[in-house]
């Protein structure tokens, strides 16, 4: 029987494996794809899913981590939980089609009526996928979850790149959306060989319902909070403005998608496991804290020190106009990696009512920052992010270590090196990229060239800082690579 850390291990191993790839797929296709959509586009595609995609977060109603949090489910419960999933889910897709009215009112724009009416397929598939993912979760089989994500990936980014080539505009967006839903959907009864037999018992699905809800409208205020942005932007701007925020948003959050919702979704059981061993789990809290600030602390110092690079070699002038806005958004996204794992761990220790609490805060506070920036214009609406999220951010953490028996110092003293060896690079990145020092590489001629050499220069600067001043982190995980190889 492998040890809990190995599954950890390997379960993170094989999702970074097939998110790599994916990922990496997926992204030079979005840039493919970006280069030929305006940014209305993307505009239109969020005013059409501001309502629908909180109807989306609440549609599983937390049940597929109430399945996981449970200790032992039987195949009728499993059942039952499925067909209340399944009524949910049509009801919700049923309510597309008055809510896309609603949603073409408030933002004056009638052309989002088609394209909300559209999700309402995303919802049936979504319900769909509760009980089979919430399986392979709690078997903690994540090589087939990522084997899964991977394949649905590649095949709805090459359909979206075939559609954006026809002209699709947004419905590029939302119908690469229902492929990959519909893929995913299949897949997962494929691999999971869960099927429900013809049982529903309310009654079973109460205990689930119960500790489920708590997640289910944490998360969604947690998404009225995260969308407050886009919807008083949305009434306020044209489309193309709102799909330059938009956008810029969604790049700087690669990291934290990519990478910190990985290692949350992987590590969501093993804290579940822990629930009743304290020190078990406050070890793998820390643990896990600063393995996500190692991973994600110099991709978003980079992207704030190479931004401007990034953006001019990967997208075309139209997209120029949101190199400010995505280097600030880097800054502000580094508080959201290390405080996202906060709500994961109450959770799987039976708490959801505090996260739902920190939400409800977040979510009043957030959205009044954002309807007083909105307008001042493009720029001023990342100001909440760097001033009312990061106060936020700081203030859930330290309530959460706190409850958790951890001391601050404790806290403060296991990332220190991720910050450290991340100001080091980005001193000398910023110092080395400075066109007054070394004007003779600013012309175009050498843009590729310079900006690859720092890639590679920042690379050294922090593995390099990890060898000489935490080496024994390094050889912890080296030994635990060695003890808990990936291979099946």
């Amino acid at each position: 029987m492998p040890s809990l850390e190995s599954q950890i291990f390997k379960g993170v191993s094989w999702m970074a494996f097939f998110n790599l790839f994916s990922q990496g797929f997926s992204w030079a296709i979005t840039i493919l794809i970006a280069r030929i959509l305006a940014p209305g586009d993307y505009g239109l595609m969020a005013m059409s899913t501001i309502i629908t995609g909180y109807a989306l977060i609440l549609s599983d109603v937390g049940l597929g981590n109430a399945v996981v949090q449970r200790m032992e489910v039987t195949k009728n419960e499993l059942s039952s939980v499925f067909w209340f999933s399944i009524i949910i889910s049509t009801f919700l897709a049923v309510s597309c089609f008055p809510v896309s009215y609603l949603t073409s009112y408030i933002m004056h724009e009638p052309r989002v009526i088609p394209i909300t009416q559209t999700t309402s397929l995303i919802f049936i598939f979504a319900g769909l996928q509760i009980v089979p993912s919430a399986r392979l979760h709690k078997e903690m089989n994540f090589k087939s979850l990522g084997l899964i994500d991977m394949n649905c990936t590649i095949i709805s980014s090459l359909c979206m790149f075939a559609i954006a080539k026809a002209g699709g505009g947004v419905w590029t967006l939302i119908l690469g959306n229902v492929i990959k839903s519909l893929l995913r959907t299949i897949l997962l009864f494929r691999k999971s060989q869960w099927s429900p037999i013809w049982h529903f018992n309310f009654t079973e699905s109460k205990p689930f319902l119960s500790f489920g809800i708590l997640v289910a409208i944490g998360r969604s205020v947690f998404y009225l909070q995260e969308k407050s942005d886009r919807f008083f932007a949305g009434r306020a701007w044209e489309s193309g403005k709102l799909g330059l925020y938009t956008f810029a948003l969604e790049i700087a959050q690669i990291p934290t998608e990519k990478i910190t919702t990985i290692i949350n979704n992987v590590t969501f059981p093993a804290f579940a496991k822990l629930q009743n061993d304290q020190a078990g789990f406050n070890k793998l809290y820390l643990n896990i804290t600063k393995v996500t600030a190692t991973l994600v602390l110099p991709l978003f110092v980079g992207g704030f020190v190479l931004g401007e690079d990034l953006i001019r070699l990967l997208f075309n002038e139209k997209w120029y106009p949101i190199i400010p806005l995505f280097r600030i958004l880097c800054l502000s996204q580094i508080i959201t990696s290390l405080n996202a794992l906060n709500s994961f761990v109450h959770s799987a220790q039976g708490r959801p009512k505090w996260s739902l609490y920190y939400n409800i805060v977040s979510a009043i506070c957030m959205a009044v920052a954002f309807f007083l920036a909105v307008p001042y214009g493009l720029y001023a609406i990342t100001l909440p992010w760097v001033t009312v999220y990061l106060v936020l951010c700081l203030g859930w953490i330290y309530i959460s270590i706190k409850k958790f028996g951890i001391p601050l110092s404790k806290y403060l003293v296991n990332i220190k090196h991720p910050f450290i060896a991340t100001a080091i690079m980005a001193i000398i990145l910023f110092i080395l990229h400075s066109k007054s020092i070394f004007p003779m590489f600013s012309s175009k001629l050498f843009v590729y060239p310079v900006f690859v050499g720092l890639i590679m220069l920042g690379v050294v600067l922090y593995c390099g800082y990890f060898w000489f001043i935490d080496r024994e982190f390094v050889f912890s995980l080296k030994k635990f690579i060695k003890r808990n190889p990936t291979a099946e």
